[in-house]
């Protein structure tokens, strides 16, 4: 597995040096890494009032200062990893570079110091899903606990993107340990709340049977293939059925049950709701777990 890993001196940028050192442990063929750290461009504005020459020498100390850090703790994380200075704007200059470094994950922190003071939340790691076409770990300060095999949690939602991310469990086994469990998820609406509130034009004992009804057919499309996929691979795989908000539920079962959350970066529900901009989003606001985002195939 070829990783990169973008650092900015952050503690949840270390985690995410330290996470794919964690997991190197367990496995046989050791990960090729790059640190990655990205100058932002000097606005032009700002060129003409200053003397550029001191600002780039103020950049040059600082990024060699933040990168000889994340060395430091890559050599400590048992990874061989080289360091590469870019400069542009983040999420452009990460995904040109992941391609040529033909990487197969970025793992990144979820919550580093940019410019919009969040991976997760602002603009950094949304740039960085929508050019790279890779799957993108973001990793919390929390870190990981000591386990051969994680715990994973692979959140579906009825779309393709749920066979792809099992498709990136199976064929990247090594990354997740010997002996993976994962429990699959999908979170219906809470059918026996609208039966109640929403429904006047049948009987609500009829209108909920129905609408559980439907959920099962739901549960059971979007369920099945998945934990199909991975028992075939011959990985554990238990299905999980919840009814709410989705990420408030996939959050509470995550903080009890999972080591990481594995979802689809641009799936949809029943709502045709991009992923990216809700679901996911709000289970990053929620969790502390680890959050693993695969793409489709054919994502850019």
């Amino acid at each position: 597995m070829r990783v990169i890993i973008p650092v900015d001196g952050s503690a949840s940028s270390s985690e995410a040096i330290r996470f794919i050192g964690e997991r190197a442990r367990y496995m046989s063929e050791k990960p090729v890494s790059e640190l990655i750290y990205v100058e932002p461009p000097i606005p032009d504005d700002v060129i003409d009032r200053i003397d550029i020459d001191a600002l780039r020498r103020a950049y040059e100390a600082s990024t060699k200062q933040k990168a000889a850090g994340s060395e430091a703790i890559s050599r400590a994380a048992g990874l061989a990893s080289e360091t590469k200075v870019l400069e542009g704007d983040c999420g452009p200059a990460i995904a040109r570079e992941a391609k040529a470094f033909r990487a197969g994950l970025i793992a990144m922190g979820s919550r580093g110091r940019s410019p919009a003071k969040s991976f997760f939340l602002g603009s950094v790691s949304r740039s960085v899903i929508e050019h790279a076409g890779l799957p993108v770990l973001l990793v919390r300060e929390k870190g990981l606990p000591e386990r051969e095999g994680l715990r994973i949690l692979l959140a579906v939602d009825g779309s393709e993107y749920g066979g792809k991310a099992a498709g990136f469990i199976v064929e990247n086994a090594a990354l997740f340990g010997p002996r993976p469990s994962v429990d699959v998820i999908f979170v219906t609406l809470d059918y026996t709340g609208i039966a109640r509130d929403e429904v006047d034009f049948i009987a609500p004992e009829s209108a909920r049977a129905y609408l559980e009804k439907e959920a099962e057919g739901d549960w059971e499309k979007a369920v099945k293939p998945v934990v199909d996929i991975l028992a075939s691979a011959g990985i554990e795989a238990k299905p999980v059925r919840r009814a709410g908000d989705p990420a408030g539920e996939i959050a509470r079962y995550a903080a009890e049950n999972a080591d990481l959350i594995v979802m689809g970066s641009h799936g949809w529900g029943r709502l045709k709701s991009a992923v990216l901009g809700s679901t996911a989003t709000k289970v990053g606001a929620l969790t502390q777990t680890p959050v693993l985002l695969v793409p489709s195939a054919d994502a850019s």
